[in-house]
């Protein structure tokens, strides 16, 4: 059984990265601190159980929240416009 995250709509009174934006530090979050920061230096990963399960994930760049999930819902989403910059480069 697949699980679908839907993406809501909200009122996003952030806008979407630029797509010629590339973000020194990228983290990424759950409800128990950092799970990994990628950084010009390299990446470090901090595992969590086989079983762990995120209440939450939220991506920052450079210490600007980008993206916010809870369980199946997409609440932020400004990932957009760098998603198609990765593509295109």
């Amino acid at each position: 059984m697949s699980k679908h995250i839907n993406q809501h709509k909200i009122d996003q009174t952030l806008p979407n990265l630029s797509i010629d934006y590339h973000p020194q530090i990228i983290e990424f979050f759950d409800q128990h601190g950092v799970l990994l920061t990628q950084t010009p230096l390299g990446k470090i990963d901090y595992p969590r159980p086989q079983n762990h399960q995120a209440e939450y994930l939220a991506i920052y760049c450079d210490g600007e929240l980008c993206f916010f999930s809870e369980s199946d819902k997409i609440l932020l989403n400004r990932l957009g416009n760098l998603a198609q910059s990765l593509l295109i480069n």
